[in-house]
């Protein structure tokens, strides 16, 4: 009898590599007692992280899959009072969240969804923010139409090719 392979999480290199600049950020944008919205937590990283630095805030993860990068089983491996279960959300079929957040975050998301889901992600993380609340947005972005780094590029064209299933699944489900 084998006994099953202990859980390996998938690692995300940019993730980890970032994880210090954006918690930086967040910390001059929240609030102490502020609950946050991760929109496509992915690898869970951001979110164990930014929980354990952040613990006076609550800090909600989800993704479309819960199970395609191992987020259930990251966040139940770092179970704290401010870091609740995932939440599954499809941007292209927002839920209507009863509890209000602070913020909305997500990284490397929003620049690689199609313009389709835009509209719905930007209407679904208004109905979800509290007056007053805040859209935070992190990823290889453009200024002035053009990278500010060669390796902001090729991140971004990384993302857009590992991504594609991702938002196959988007598409499919907000289609049925």
């Amino acid at each position: 009898m084998t006994q099953d392979a202990p859980f390996e999480p998938p690692f995300s290199r940019s993730a980890d590599a970032n994880k210090d600049h954006i918690l930086n950020q967040l910390k001059a944008c929240l609030n102490s007692g502020d609950r946050v919205l991760e929109i496509a937590s992915g690898t869970g990283q951001h979110a164990a992280h930014f929980s354990i630095n952040l613990p006076d805030m609550l800090w909600q993860s989800s993704d479309v899959d819960l199970s395609g990068y191992g987020l259930l089983q990251v966040i139940a491996a770092n179970q704290r009072a401010n870091l609740p279960a995932p939440l599954t959300l499809n941007i292209a079929d927002w839920p209507n969240l009863t509890n209000k957040f602070d913020a909305v975050y997500s990284a490397n998301c929003i620049h690689i969804i199609g313009s389709e889901l835009l509209e719905p992600y930007v209407a679904g993380a208004a109905q979800t923010l509290k007056p007053g609340g805040l859209m935070l947005l992190y990823g290889p972005y453009k200024y002035g139409g053009n990278f500010t780094t060669q390796s902001n590029a090729d991140f971004d064209q990384y993302l857009r090719t590992s991504n594609q299933g991702a938002a196959s699944r988007i598409l499919k489900r907000s289609t049925n």
